[in-house]
């Protein structure tokens, strides 16, 4: 109903069409505000959540203030170092102990990565002598039996020969007594 016509009366418009329209703005007014509610709602919930997310986040922005002192820290000494650049006669005194300090750090972490690689040579070497005992000890295990089983082959075979003369034996004794008139 957004062009509303009256229909005229004798003094003016009808009562009821006005009434019905009036009616109709109220209940598109009333509408709108319980719309308008909920979105308020939904958008307060929104911002609790947000502000519970930020409070949950207030740790590491302390890590940031922390990091942010450090920069600060890290710009006030290169603005030092810029304004000692333009006087001439310190300036290589400050670059030559930056470059000390600089120096003596790379040599420090070089020094400890060589001790972390020895460290590391001396485990695995320590791993590798313990697996070729531990191989060391199998293949003499394993030679053992290989040994155990080796015999037990030979005095099986031996077994057999006998077996096979004791039914050699067998058979010619029992062909040397079979009675000629038995046919």
């Amino acid at each position: 109903m957004a062009e509303q016509r009256f229909r005229t009366a004798l003094n003016g418009f009808h009562r009821e069409d006005v009434v019905h329209y009036i009616e109709y703005l109220n209940t598109n007014h009333s509408a709108q505000v319980n719309q308008l509610n909920n979105e308020l709602d939904a958008l307060r919930k929104e911002l609790d959540a947000l502000k519970a997310s930020a409070a949950k986040e207030a740790a590491p922005c302390e890590n940031c203030a922390a990091l942010q002192s450090q920069l600060d820290e890290a710009l006030s000494e290169l603005n030092d170092l810029k304004s000692q650049s333009s006087a001439p006669a310190k300036a290589p005194e400050i670059v030559s102990a930056h470059e000390l300090e600089a120096y003596r750090r790379a040599e420090q972490a070089e020094r400890a990565a060589k001790e972390r690689a020895q460290q590391i040579y001396v485990q695995a070497t320590a791993t590798l002598a313990q697996a070729t005992t531990q191989v060391d000890d199998a293949a003499g295990r394993v030679q053992q039996i290989a040994d155990k089983v080796n015999s037990q082959m030979l005095e099986l075979q031996a077994a057999v020969e006998l077996s096979k003369s004791a039914l050699l034996d067998a058979a010619t004794t029992m062909y040397s007594i079979h009675p000629e008139n038995m046919e």
